[in-house]
């Protein structure tokens, strides 16, 4: 997890004084977050929605490259940020080929 001193530093998307981000930020702390974790590249939030505790994100990564590109290996991860930006807590919940994940939960 983020130490306290490595998610201030990232201090962009913090809240001012305890405030609670807005959701594009929060989508964009969550982004941030889960690139300096994995070392992956990140191709943005495809979920956000507040909770009691801050904010619920879904990130989607590449994880893995191939040619043809349809083959890429696509993980999404879920991020649970506290109301100021800080993490909470993340997992990865999907991965799969570029051509075939999708959304199971409907």
């Amino acid at each position: 997890m983020a130490t306290e001193s490595g998610s201030r530093a990232r201090g962009s998307a913090r809240a001012a004084d305890g405030e609670r981000l807005s959701a594009a930020a929060a989508a964009g702390a969550g982004v941030r977050q889960i690139a300096e974790l994995t070392g992956k590249q990140t191709l943005g939030a495809t979920g956000v929605q507040p909770t009691e505790q801050g904010w619920h994100v879904e990130v989607e990564v590449l994880e893995d490259t191939h040619i043809p590109s349809s083959e890429d290996i696509l993980a999404l991860y879920e991020v649970e940020l506290d109301r100021t930006g800080d993490l909470l807590s993340y997992r990865r919940i999907r991965r799969g080929k570029r051509c075939v994940i999708g959304d199971d939960r409907r």
